[in-house]
């Protein structure tokens, strides 16, 4: 009896649609998180605070365990899972939205957003047809479309109830559990023909083989991802009172993030087309760099057209810093551990936005402002310079 082995395929369409359902769904969510507990719940700031980085660390568990279960058991599970984590946390959100019920079902939120974080970007390098940065590429776009569609959202429905917003939510993730079951599958399984047309699902045997290393050029794009998302939460956390503080209007700290997620949609194919062009290393790095500057520049920005353009030349840095570093940890790594690869990714930005809060916070309650801006444009100079040289030393990247 003859036998063949056919891989079965994702098509790219749902997994960018996996990704603006989670990511808009999300947003509905989290910007509201610290507004709903202070003025609803009467917490104070620093419960509040609390709860986004203990979340934060749940998200860091999630994303370690997707990165496992990707790579050592059944990968289309685990997303069914997960998706079916996210779905009963906003449901629940909706019914025990009380203290501190709120903030167990946030964390439960954050372990099932860590886990589809990490799947999808897996199932990411599995596209066929298309180079993995150019998925990457899409994806970037399609999670600020679902950033821009959420924090609208949150705009336009938050004054006629919370619930009405966790009821939305909770529609998406419920959209995005029906794909999980229905289109996606196990990477990880190929598919035997057998010659009377009978499919059988066998495992690769050779998966589970290879070990998950953190080789000295993942460990210094380790360390990028650590400090370029320690230093963007600054952004999401001290940015709004530092506006305040310059006779801003709060407004204008709302008008920022959708200049920055219209620049991104109208920009990102021009800058990813001209990345993917050149080296990661180029990229990333030239990325790093501009992204770097516009904190050097913050010390002068007193004006709002002075906040914009640094906050544009942040967003040209990010867009040609971070849709290309998954791609390039996917490139340097196995296929048999792209799940955990994709973990470590997840697991390091999680990171940055753990300590980014408190290290912003203890500056900001000693009046170093400035120096906080400078502390982050030197370090990141400093990793950049690190990752450079350990780039050109050990690995020739490719297009």
């Amino acid at each position: 009896m003859k036998t063949s082995s056919v891989k079965k395929e994702l098509s790219e369409k749902w997994l960018l649609l996996a990704v603006l359902l989670s990511n808009t769904a999300s947003a509905m969510i989290w910007p509201v998180t610290t507004l709903y507990m202070t003025g609803s719940l009467h917490q104070s700031y620093t419960s509040a605070g609390l709860v986004l980085m203990v979340g934060a660390l749940i998200s860091i568990l999630g994303s370690f365990v997707g990165g496992r279960l990707f790579d050592r058991w059944d990968a289309h599970k685990a997303l069914i899972i997960a998706c079916s984590i996210a779905t009963v946390a906003a449901v629940g959100l909706i019914v025990w939205n009380g203290w501190p019920e709120f903030a167990i079902m946030i964390w439960l939120l954050n372990f099932g957003g860590g886990l589809i974080s990490t799947l999808v970007n897996a199932y990411a390098t599995t596209v066929n047809g298309k180079k993995t940065r150019v998925v990457f590429n899409n994806i970037y776009i399609v999670l600020n479309v679902g950033v821009v569609f959420g924090t609208l959202s949150v705009g336009y429905i938050f004054d006629y109830g919370f619930t009405w917003l966790m009821v939305i939510a909770s529609a998406l993730y419920c959209l995005l559990l029906l794909i999980s079951i229905l289109v996606f599958n196990d990477p990880n399984q190929i598919v035997v023909v057998t010659s009377d047309n009978q499919p059988k699902i066998a495992e690769e045997s050779d998966l589970s083989a290879t070990k998950f290393k953190i080789t000295p050029l993942l460990a210094w794009i380790g360390a990028l991802l650590f400090i370029t998302y320690l230093s963007y939460i600054l952004w999401e956390t001290i940015m709004a009172p530092h506006m305040r503080s310059l006779g801003l209007p709060t407004r204008n700290y709302a008008d920022l993030w959708v200049i920055n997620g219209v620049t991104i949609i109208v920009f990102q194919k021009f800058i990813s087309n001209w990345a993917n062009r050149h080296p990661y290393r180029i990229s990333v790095i030239l990325g790093g760099v501009i992204f770097a500057s516009s904190f050097f520049f913050m010390i002068f920005a007193k004006e709002f057209w002075q906040l914009v353009l640094v906050f544009e030349l942040l967003t040209i840095g990010e867009m040609l810093e971070s849709p290309q570093v998954p791609a390039w940890v996917a490139q340097v790594t196995s296929p048999a551990v792209a799940g955990q690869a994709q973990g470590f990714v997840s697991m390091m930005i999680s990171s940055g936005r753990v300590v980014g809060p408190i290290y912003a916070g203890l500056m900001m309650d000693n009046g170093l402002m400035n120096q906080l801006f400078l502390s982050v444009f030197g370090v990141m100079l400093v990793v950049l310079a690190g990752l450079y040289w350990i780039s050109i030393r050990g690995v020739k990247p490719s297009n």
